[in-house]
């Protein structure tokens, strides 16, 4: 009787989760994007916490400073008074070098010129806190995957 049960409960698990699957599907399908998808102009854009004088005074943070002159930026207010929005792309005529993909080094720049602004570093997750520590199989993966993320996701 107890393995009826238990192959029941299983059943309606598999059940619940294909029906999650099949939902978030479809909600997906229904929307353009989930918030990262290539802007039609190129414009790429980062909410920073503060006031955008300062922001904009001697320069922007590094890294941005190093691309600016490769780049257009507007500032705005962002929405509901929560600092400010910068927008950035590059220009037509500008070459991003480094071979790295444009839209990566833009999302990285801006990404760690919010950081410095914020905070006045740009955050790491490695090395970590306590210390170099052995290299396993699994903890490979987290890095690569945590390098790698840098230039991918929503700002």
């Amino acid at each position: 009787m107890a393995d009826g049960k238990a192959a029941a409960a299983v059943g309606l698990g598999v059940a619940g989760l294909a029906a999650g699957l099949v939902a978030r599907s479809l909600v997906r399908k229904g929307r353009a994007s989930d918030g990262d998808a290539p802007h039609p102009e190129g414009w790429k854009a980062v909410t920073v916490l503060g006031d955008a004088e300062a922001f904009r005074r001697g320069g922007y943070p590094e890294p941005l400073r190093r691309l600016a002159d490769s780049l257009e930026v507007r500032i705005e207010p962002a929405p509901g008074d929560k600092g400010f929005e910068v927008h950035a792309r590059f220009r037509a005529d500008a070459d991003p070098g480094s071979g790295d993909d444009p839209g990566k080094v833009l999302r990285a720049a801006l990404r760690d010129a919010k950081q410095v602004f914020e905070t006045g570093e740009v955050l790491r997750g490695t090395p970590r806190p306590h210390g170099e520590r052995p290299r396993t199989l699994l903890g490979g993966a987290v890095d690569a995957a945590e390098d790698d993320a840098k230039g991918e996701g929503v700002l």
